[in-house]
């Protein structure tokens, strides 16, 4: 039996509209569907956004 996913692409969509109308920049989306939001008072950091020491997602090879 396969596990239930804790986040789907609507909710993920969900999350980022309401990002985006409460003024936020979505920055990233971590492997476990946390969105990593700017809302432009501080410059982003030139990097990785995720710790280095995380095991890649295999969504992170798709492109927008």
């Amino acid at each position: 039996m396969t596990r239930r996913l804790p986040f789907t692409q609507a909710s993920l969509c969900r999350a980022i509209r309401a990002a985006r109308k409460e003024g936020l920049r979505v920055a990233g989306i971590r492997p476990d569907g946390t969105l990593i939001v700017h809302d432009g008072a501080d410059a982003i950091a030139d990097g990785p956004l995720v710790d280095q020491d995380e095991t890649p997602s295999k969504w992170e090879d798709i492109k927008a």
